[in-house]
């Protein structure tokens, strides 16, 4: 550790000075005052769903991120690639690491004047991080748009962020009024994998949309979140019937060649007629959409949206059985 942090000072130091930039203090999700620039042109990202894909929506100007890496070798932004069509391969942005392999040398070469990570995901490689460049970390938190507003704020692109938020708040009213039998209906969220059944609490994106169009969780889930649980927790098929709803949602992976035929028969492994137990999904109120559009930047809400509404305006009022 102490020669890679030699290493890093050295290389910090070699770097071309950047012309002088007007500089003001940011308050970090860990509370730490760091000065910053107010408008900064080399921004390195440290998670590629979290950071980097709120920063290219926002057209900040990212020269290093995070990333993926296949079974090839070869790099890839997730999500970003396919919602934004921007990859290591076709922009300007540096491969700079995956998790637990974070290459700080060539964070240092990128010479960036903002790094911006994620509390407390990222904590442990902070002292490395500013000494490659002004780092500030902001909270991954599922309060909606907390953290994208925290990204943006960092990355002096606030406008920007008020305006799309505008644009989604005008949608939103709009989808209210198209589907208004959403208005307390119930959703389930679950999964099937290597047999096993996991049930969400909260999906990102997803859950903020349904939230924001009126709908409920159930009993089941909403003991969850009430326990703390952020995302999900793995459960016993057992439970299934208390996972009856008014819509079931499920997801598949696009990057993985995963189907939505793929995501019905993980479930099947998990309970073998499990559609005709849940009358959300016998009476065709099962909706599948791809995982890697359930994230919470403005493009990914807004294809969340019209999913939502396309699957349910027009129909009959239900509600789910006693």
């Amino acid at each position: 550790m102490k020669r890679l942090l030699t290493t890093l000072a050295a290389l910090a130091a070699l770097a071309i000075p950047a012309a002088a930039q007007e500089m003001r203090t940011f308050t970090d999700a860990l509370g730490r005052e760091v000065e910053i620039p107010v408008d900064p042109q080399r921004i390195i990202a440290i998670h590629d769903l979290t950071i980097t894909m709120p920063l290219v929506e926002l057209g900040a100007p990212v020269v290093g991120s995070h990333g993926r890496v296949r079974d090839d070798g070869s790099t890839y932004l997730r999500s970003v690639n396919t919602i934004f069509n921007v990859d290591f391969d076709n922009s300007d942005i540096e491969f700079v690491g995956a998790f637990n392999q974070m290459d700080f040398e060539a964070m240092a070469a990128l010479d960036p004047d903002l790094i911006i990570a994620r509390a407390p995901w990222d904590e442990e490689i902070r002292e490395q991080l500013e000494i490659v460049g002004p780092t500030v970390y902001v909270a991954d938190v599922p309060e909606p748009f907390e953290t994208y507003r925290q990204i943006a704020d960092a990355a002096g692109m606030l406008p920007e962020f008020e305006a799309r938020l505008g644009d989604y708040d005008a949608l939103i009213e709009d989808a209210r009024n198209w589907a208004p039998q959403l208005q307390g209906a119930s959703y389930s969220k679950i999964q099937g994998y290597d047999g096993i059944l996991w049930v969400a609490a909260g999906y990102g994106g997803l859950t903020q949309v349904l939230h924001a169009l009126g709908m409920e969780r159930t009993d089941f889930a909403q003991a969850m979140a009430d326990r703390g649980v952020v995302w999900g927790e793995e459960v016993s098929a057992e439970v299934l019937p208390e996972l009856e709803a008014d819509y079931i949602f499920d997801t598949y992976r696009i990057d993985q060649d995963d189907t939505p035929q793929k995501a019905f028969d993980r479930l099947s492994d998990v309970f073998p007629g499990w559609c005709d137990l849940l009358s959300g999904c016998a009476q065709g109120r099962y909706i599948l959409v791809p995982r890697e559009h359930t994230g919470s930047t403005f493009r990914e809400l807004e294809m969340l949206v019209h999913y939502v509404v396309s699957h349910t305006a027009g129909r009959p009022s239900i509600s789910a059985p006693e």
